[in-house]
C-alpha cells in the first residue's frame, strides 16, 4: 500500500544529524520537503514510486550530497546539468529501472560532462535502457557534439561506452544464445559416430574367430 513521502519524512526524528537517509521499500509517493535535514550525505531511495528528484532542492546545504539512490522508482525526467551544479560533491547517481529520460543535456558545462562521462565510466553514475531513453538520449547528445566538434574527446568517450551498454544489444539478437545446442549436437553426433566405429570393429572381430 503507497505511503505518503511528506508524511513517512515527518515521522523521522533528529533530521538535522542524519547523515544517511534510507526511505527504500516503502512505496512512497509524492514529494517531500528536506529543509531539516542539514547534514545529509546520502539519500537511499531505491524502490519506491517517486515520480521525480526535484525534491532535493529542499536540501538546505547541497555541497554536503554525495550519494542519490533512486533504483525501481518511476521517476520521467534527469536533469544532469542541474544536479552537478546544485550538488557539485554529487559522486553516486543510481537511477536504473526508471521510466527516465535526460532533459538539458545542451546546459552541461564541458567541466559537467568530463565528470559526466568518467562517472558513468567508472559506473558511480548507474543507468540503463530497460525503461525510459535516457541513454538514447546520451548518445543522441554525443552524436551532435561530435558532428559539431565540440568537446569530442569526451563525446567520443561517452559513444564507445553507450555502445558497449544494453542500449545496443537490446535490439540484436543473441548470438551467442544457440552454443549450447550447438556444442550438445556435436558431442552427440560425435558420440554416435564412436560408438558406431567401436561396434564394427567388435563385430569384424568375431566375424573372424568364427
Amino acid at each position: 500500500m503507497s505511503q505518503d513521502f511528506q508524511q513517512h519524512i515527518n515521522n523521522k526524528t533528529n533530521k538535522d544529524k542524519i547523515r544517511y537517509l534510507d526511505i527504500s521499500n516503502n512505496d512512497l509517493t509524492g514529494n517531500a520537503n528536506l529543509k531539516d535535514f542539514t547534514n545529509l550525505k546520502s539519500l537511499n531511495a531505491y524502490n519506491n514510486k517517486l515520480e521525480s528528484m526535484e525534491f532535493l532542492n529542499s536540501l538546505p546545504n547541497k555541497d554536503k550530497l554525495e550519494s542519490i539512490n533512486f533504483f525501481g522508482n518511476q521517476v520521467k525526467e534527469i536533469d544532469l546539468a542541474w544536479l552537478l551544479k546544485k550538488f557539485p560533491n554529487l559522486k553516486k547517481i543510481n537511477c536504473g529501472n526508471n521510466p527516465i529520460s535526460a532533459k538539458n543535456l545542451k546546459n552541461l558545462t564541458s567541466e559537467q560532462f568530463g565528470k559526466l562521462v568518467q562517472r558513468i565510466k567508472d559506473k558511480s553514475i548507474q543507468v540503463n535502457s530497460y525503461k525510459g531513453t535516457v541513454l538514447m538520449d546520451l548518445l543522441e547528445y554525443t552524436q551532435e557534439l561530435i558532428k559539431q566538434g565540440k568537446n569530442t574527446e569526451n563525446a567520443h568517450k561517452l559513444q564507445a561506452i553507450l555502445q558497449n551498454s544494453p542500449v545496443k544489444n537490446e535490439t540484436q539478437p543473441n548470438k551467442t544464445s544457440y552454443t549450447p545446442l550447438i556444442i550438445g549436437g556435436i558431442l552427440v553426433v560425435g558420440s554416435a559416430l564412436i560408438i558406431g566405429y567401436l561396434w564394427g570393429k567388435r563385430r569384424n572381430h568375431l566375424e573372424k574367430e568364427n
